[in-house]
């Protein structure tokens, strides 16, 4: 397997401070912008990276088998010791709520807390809930990019509703979104009129309705209404950004194998670094690739029949290969976060980056024993902490409140993590 190093040309990755982007959407090289935290003294925004893996990780070879400092990090851990300043690991977590069995299919509950095979709607997702509080001033509330086919149980993101988030399994359609003018502006100018005149007319009929409705049918009407705001607030958010134009990147969708950690898994935290950086969105959500043909080039077997390995030597060794090359990536990611200065600080301070896994261990499918790793600039203990049966919630509440949330709960949670300590 080809060796992965944050050390290698960066094609994708050239972006020059404060050169990087020309549109006027974001940061242009003319007056620092308030609202975008460049002003000197003001304060930068914070963002959320949440990066799932639907497979999990070889638990043996990640998680350390103490609590406390790194001073004997696994191998899997390891790869990611240049950010061990910042990092908290905790192991042994669980998603009461969501209900075992069924296949892959519970995966879906990771981030929300919640599966039930009954209801086809979901909860909440921590990314989501955490993106309501901060995606109000950028052109995208949260991106979320899945990694290969839409699945029904690859969805991870989930509205306030429990409907599921778009997500994009694209890496070109992701830079297109991102960086490229529309060639149907026109047509979208046109949509977003119709949208707004729609809007106001169903309101206007509504309102004319609302005197003539009892109890019942005005409790239904006000639900009615509160959805109908929402969307109103989407059209204006896109004829908002419409009027503007999208950053300009040193950056180039190449020829990928999709089968490659470097080339796709690079590709997508490439492209949520630079959604980060040009304040396209505050909140970007990955999932790291599981389909059957998803694997190293030089490598026999995929990730998912690997990840089943039995407890068979040969498979966890090919296993660890893939781990291995996934988890450098993602450290060059984050060694790239480091680099980017915006505004008064540089990208991994003003992030804080989950990794988790939608199971335990996929080769039991479990959903319990869940492991999280927070990175964050700010924490003044790094370590691993074993949190046997507590529950995930715990966790995403304690990292709702780093973002100003003032809430009690959040799933299944009985009280709040303390992250930063």
């Amino acid at each position: 397997m080809r060796e992965l190093s944050s050390d290698k040309p960066r094609r994708r990755a050239d972006i020059q401070r404060r050169t990087f982007l020309k549109g006027a959407g974001v940061a242009l090289l003319l007056p620092r912008l308030e609202s975008l935290g460049q002003v000197a003294g003001a304060e930068s925004p914070r963002r959320l990276l949440t990066i799932v893996n639907h497979l999990s990780f070889y638990q043996p070879e990640l998680i350390p088998q103490t609590d406390g400092a790194f001073e004997n990090p696994p191998p899997l851990l390891a790869e990611l010791s240049d950010h061990f300043d910042h990092l908290k690991v905790f192991s042994g977590l669980d998603n009461p709520a969501v209900q075992n069995g069924f296949g892959h299919t519970p995966c879906v509950g990771i981030l929300s807390g919640y599966f039930n095979k009954l209801h086809r709607k979901n909860r909440l997702s921590i990314d989501q809930a955490v993106a309501d509080r901060i995606g109000a001033g950028t052109r995208f509330k949260s991106l979320v990019f899945q990694a290969g086919e839409n699945l029904n149980f690859s969805q991870i993101s989930w509205d306030k509703h429990g409907l599921p988030v778009h997500q994009i399994d694209s890496p070109r359609k992701i830079f297109n979104l991102l960086f490229q003018v529309d060639e149907n502006e026109k047509t979208q100018r046109q949509v977003l009129a119709e949208d707004r005149s729609i809007l106001d007319a169903v309101s206007a009929q509504a309102k004319s309705m609302e005197k003539r409705l009892n109890a019942t049918d005005r409790a239904k009407m006000d639900e009615y209404l509160t959805s109908v705001r929402e969307v109103e607030k989407t059209v204006k958010r896109r004829a908002y950004w419409a009027d503007r134009s999208k950053p300009q990147v040193n950056y180039e969708i190449e020829n990928f194998d999709r089968k490659s950690v470097d080339d796709y898994v690079g590709t997508l935290m490439d492209l949520a670094v630079l959604a980060l950086q040009t304040d396209s969105t505050r909140a970007v959500t990955v999932q790291i690739p599981f389909w059957e043909g998803f694997k190293e080039p030089d490598l026999i077997g995929n990730y998912h029949d690997l990840s089943h390995h039995g407890q068979k030597p040969e498979k966890i060794k090919k296993l660890l290969m893939l781990e291995h090359a996934i988890l450098k990536r993602i450290n060059a990611s984050l060694s790239t976060m480091k680099e980017r200065t915006v505004g008064n600080s540089s990208l991994f301070d003003q992030t804080t980056t989950l990794i988790t896994a939608s199971m335990g261990s996929a080769n039991a499918h479990n959903f319990d024993d869940l492991p999280a790793l927070v990175f964050d600039s700010r924490i003044k203990t790094s370590g691993h902490w074993q949190r046997k049966d507590v529950p995930m919630g715990n966790l995403y509440l304690g990292l709702l409140r780093q973002f100003g949330a003032e809430q009690d709960r959040f799933g299944e949670s009985t009280s709040a993590f303390d992250l930063l300590s």
